[in-house]
């Protein structure tokens, strides 16, 4: 199958959950999306929150505090939204290449291997039943054991017992983010145990990222090349392919025709929508990326998204009353575009509980 490259984005809206969306409870989504990214905890929320109708920034905040999805270093050693049932599989799979990679940065914290494992029985023992603690108490811990590094080094220790399916992200105190021990968090009862790591996510992209090249799947996992041949080779059968531009995009079977209505969507930045894929030139020509991409700090602008096309981005500043919305157009947006934008604005301001002010 042939197929223009304008299209694409508008197939992805719908794989990914932001055309028709068809579940319910946060924890069902993140299992159909294999994994989330969470960088940005409040926009994290958002992208849970507008693939499910009806949710609100409280009840995804109660999915978080009941375990019905867990945040923790997943993919590409990144923070990301994970279900209970693929956590520790996910983990068992990626983490071997990430932790390869700590370890220069452990060196450069002058961390040995001594360190973490006296770092992991430190904090499997503080946090046993059933407590949660913020990283600033877990530091205290740490140094108490004599493990005295800087705040740097206390990320990539706890970064290293996540990676070892030790700890995750617990339950929010106020503000505060808490770990937890991950077996406390998702008992044995809970998980899955795929036959072949490899195929099921691979089988968990492509369905929820479609479509989608082997290099995208590369870069979503973490993965080699060669692995992700491997991984896409397993599960072709159960997916269908089109060519673009002589570039070859899987997909999961029975997709629908594409819409030919407006369909405009406000993500928040950092979105599997952007983050999801190495090759960004489908939805966003290359004049425009670089408005959207990083910032100094290493942030994604959240995105004004038009047909499954980027055509701008926005800023949220949230207030104890309202959340001010700030838009940029790429180009000059016609009326019914910039009507769609306000509406979407509205939205996420229902999400929030607050109403919307124009900035």
């Amino acid at each position: 199958m042939h197929m223009k490259k304008s299209a694409i984005g508008q197939l992805r809206l719908f794989s990914q959950q932001l055309l028709q969306p068809s579940f319910r409870h946060a924890g069902e989504l993140v299992h159909w999306m294999g994994a989330m990214q969470a960088q940005d905890y409040l926009g994290a929320k958002w992208s849970v929150g507008l693939r499910l109708p009806g949710a609100t920034d409280v009840s995804i905040e109660r999915a978080i505090a009941d375990g019905e999805v867990i945040r923790t270093w997943g993919l590409r050693g990144t923070w990301h939204w994970m279900a209970p049932a693929d956590v520790h599989w996910m983990l068992g799979f990626i983490a071997p290449k990430i932790l390869q990679k700590q370890a220069y940065h452990l060196k450069q914290e002058s961390l040995t291997a001594s360190h973490v494992k006296k770092s992991n029985k430190a904090l499997v023992k503080v946090l046993q039943g059933g407590q949660a603690l913020t990283r600033e108490e877990l530091t205290a811990v740490l140094s108490k054991h004599g493990i005295k590094t800087s705040a740097y080094g206390v990320g990539h220790l706890l970064l290293h017992a996540s990676m070892e399916q030790l700890i995750c992200m617990g339950p929010r105190r106020g503000k505060q983010f808490t770990h937890v021990l991950l077996n406390d968090w998702v008992p044995a009862v809970k998980r899955h145990e795929p036959a072949d790591p490899l195929s099921e996510l691979a089988l968990r992209y492509f369905t929820s990222h479609g479509p989608a090249t082997v290099k995208d799947f590369m870069w979503w996992g973490g993965l080699t090349l060669t692995e992700a041949r491997k991984g896409a080779e397993a599960v072709q059968e159960k997916l269908e392919s089109i060519v673009v531009d002589g570039e070859t995009y899987l997909l999961p079977a029975n997709m629908p025709a594409v819409q030919k209505k407006s369909i405009i969507q406000m993500l928040p930045g950092f979105d599997e929508y952007l983050l999801g894929y190495t090759d960004r030139s489908t939805i966003i020509s290359g004049q425009h990326a670089k408005k959207l991409a990083m910032t100094a700090n290493g942030q994604f602008n959240a995105t004004i998204v038009v047909n499954g096309q980027v055509d701008g981005i926005w800023k949220r500043t949230i207030g104890a009353k309202d959340v001010t919305i700030e838009t940029t157009y790429f180009e000059a947006a016609g009326k019914g575009v910039q009507q769609a934008v306000t509406a979407a604005a509205k939205r996420y301001a229902k999400f929030l509980g607050l109403p919307a002010v124009w900035g």
